[in-house]
């Protein structure tokens, strides 16, 4: 029966109830089919052993019809029945004589109790079952004019047979009963499972790795997998979310808040052209980091590693350094800062084109932004048979060994030195998070300019890499 709207209902006990009726079922039909087989198999028996006996004293009763059913021949057949009675000592026989002329009774052998007078009948000439289901009868004409009829009590194998249904009965509980047992053992063991899982699940609100499963069947450890699987990459999404909005208010406020105060104390005093001039390029460059802030945010909700062959591009990196270096340019002309590309061999890449070219336009401004006044910073790019090695070093100074993994972070903020921002905002965890979902690697070195060095070594074609982590 199926729940009501609205109803509260458990699987165990509807499937503990529904195994129970079933068990039950098919446990007394096994018995009762079997019982059936059984006894008619233990009548065909008594059936075949009344017309075996019948047909061995026809065969060993030749007598001569001239003689008569004189002493002699009594003494002989009462002699055959005690033979016959040897051999079949379970079951107590009765015999009875008639004349086949006149219909009278000559004589009673065997167990004479078993006899009645019509039973068995002269009249009777196959097999019949008297009403207690014991004693089965049967008459056959002897070549001299005699007909000799036979009563066996089968009481023997009925009682077995009795017993055999009790003891299949019985069987049947047992067997049904410990069936049920076993299958609500089972069926409570699997619910504990799922309340397991619904418990890791509630546990991953506030960890990402909760505990596995232990000794589980491999189906409910694929439920469970599957759940943590979609749980994670729920976190995933949310922790998304999170650097999104963070990454708002981080990367815009502080260009924001700039424009708005040089943007006030223009308006406090008229001023030349050439003053006007300035704050607008000053403008400028605030609007460009912003621009470079909401592409690096984007990018950060849009990179997926499940994206199909048909989602990725073919790309030349030295074609885009060609034409997207060009704000890079830009800001290191305006810090007075050297650039120099280098350019090797094949960048022929397969991938997604704006996340792994973020890579490169991150590291440049990075060094840039760390490189003071009248350094130098220099992007390489070489292309090797399997892959691309992307080198990005500057006169900066440096990163210590043991800030090498931090600043991989979001909004990580490192030791401050005089003269330049703290922190690395989006941009190098954009990088890692890019390069990972290429299947590439990024390490931080020491430079021969004497700064950082940022080496990317990126496959030519997209691979299958761990599950996205900013």
């Amino acid at each position: 029966m199926s729940p009501r709207r609205g109803e509260s209902w458990s699987i165990a006990e509807r499937t503990t109830r529904w195994f129970a009726i079933n068990t039950a079922v098919v446990a007394q039909v096994i018995a009762v089919v079997a019982a059936y087989f059984v006894r008619a198999s233990v009548h065909r028996e008594l059936a075949t052993l009344v017309h075996e006996e019948l047909d061995e004293v026809a065969i060993a009763c030749r007598w001569d019809a001239a003689g008569g059913f004189d002493a002699g021949r009594r003494a002989e057949f009462d002699e055959l029945v005690q033979v016959l009675q040897g051999q079949h000592g379970s079951n107590a026989m009765g015999w009875r004589l008639w004349d086949a002329v006149s219909g009278d009774v000559l004589a009673d052998f065997g167990a004479k109790a078993l006899l009645s007078p019509d039973t068995p009948s002269p009249t009777v000439l196959e097999t019949t079952r008297a009403s207690d289901h014991k004693l089965w009868t049967c008459s056959t004409r002897l070549q001299d004019g005699y007909i000799v009829g036979l009563v066996i009590d089968g009481s023997a194998q009925i009682d077995r047979l009795n017993n055999f249904v009790w003891l299949s009965l019985a069987l049947a509980l047992v067997t049904g009963l410990i069936t049920f047992l076993g299958g609500k053992l089972l069926i409570n063991r699997a619910v504990d499972y799922m309340r397991q899982i619904a418990e890791r699940m509630r546990e991953l609100r506030t960890a990402q790795n909760p505990e596995p499963l232990v000794n589980a069947p491999d189906e409910i450890k694929a439920i469970h997998e599957a759940l943590s699987a979609l749980m994670a990459s729920i976190h995933t999404e949310q922790e998304r979310t999170r650097l999104l909005t963070a990454g708002l208010a981080h990367e815009l406020g502080s260009p924001l808040q700039n424009l708005i105060g040089e943007t006030e104390v223009a308006l406090m005093s008229d001023k030349s052209p050439e003053e006007y001039r300035t704050v607008l390029e000053s403008h400028l460059d605030e609007l460009r980091d912003i621009g470079h802030a909401i592409g690096n945010l984007m990018t950060l909700v849009s990179i997926d590693e499940s994206a199909t062959p048909h989602d990725l591009e073919r790309f030349d990196l030295a074609g885009e350094a060609e034409v997207r270096l060009r704000r890079e340019r830009a800001h290191a002309l305006r810090r007075g800062i050297e650039l120099d590309v280098a350019k090797d061999g094949d960048l022929g890449l397969v991938g997604d084109r704006e996340a792994l070219w973020l890579v490169v336009s991150n590291l440049v401004a990075n060094a840039i932004d760390y490189t003071p006044r009248g350094g130098r910073v220099r992007l390489s790019m070489e292309g090797s048979p399997a892959s691309v090695v992307v080198v990005v070093d500057d006169s900066g100074p440096g990163i210590a060994e043991d800030q090498r993994e931090k600043i991989f972070e979001p909004f990580y903020r490192g030791p401050t030195t005089r003269g330049r921002r703290a922190g690395y905002g989006l941009g190098l965890s954009i990088a890692k998070a890019a390069v990972r979902s290429q299947g590439g690697t990024i390490a931080v070195e020491r430079s021969p300019l004497g700064g950082a060095r940022f080496r990317v070594e990126l496959p030519r074609a997209r691979v299958l890499s761990e599950p996205l982590a900013v």
